[in-house]
């Protein structure tokens, strides 16, 4: 993610945008790729990207995005609600995970992790994103920034064969 994303997710953190503004918008530049083109085109002029801006979008976040298409960066709105996302989980003590599985956990198992990861962490809350993978042959990787914890059936593979070849 660029630095650039980062500056602007803690700026639109430090607004106090509504977070409903802010997912309604960043699910309509997602699910409407015309929408960010328009406002990403050279050839489109500045207040026409304006007008798009205040017909389509909350009034708290407008501002915001005619500085986006002001300084042509609409493009990095993607890593901006993301970085914003960080730091509203970072602000409130929530620590962001993924959990990649084969067959999906149940809500105990979900609770457990879920207790481990807020006591090794010292965070009061998680946000755990699940992601299917049938790769992994059984078990789960746990990943929490750049830290990965792998339970898994090829992770137990791959360490037995190097124990092997180092043999």
């Amino acid at each position: 993610m660029m630095q650039a994303a980062i500056n602007y997710g803690q700026v639109l953190y430090e607004l106090s945008v509504p977070e409903t503004a802010i997912e309604e918008t960043a699910l309509a530049l997602k699910t409407v790729p015309e929408l960010k083109r328009a406002l990403n085109s050279p050839v489109v002029a500045r207040s026409s990207k304006h007008r798009i801006i205040d017909r389509v979008f909350p009034a708290e976040i407008r501002t915001f995005l005619k500085v986006l298409v002001d300084r042509r960066d609409v493009d990095l709105a993607d890593d901006i609600f993301h970085a914003w996302r960080a730091c509203v989980c970072r602000q409130e003590g929530i620590l962001e995970a993924s959990l990649f599985y084969v067959t999906e956990p149940e809500e105990e198992q979900l609770r457990e992790i879920k207790a481990m990861l807020c006591k090794k962490y010292d965070k009061r809350d998680v946000r755990l994103r699940l992601i299917q993978d049938p790769g992994l042959i059984g078990g789960f990787i746990i990943r929490v920034g750049d830290v990965e914890t792998d339970w898994s059936l090829r992770g137990r593979l791959r360490e037995l064969e190097q124990k092997i070849m180092r043999r």
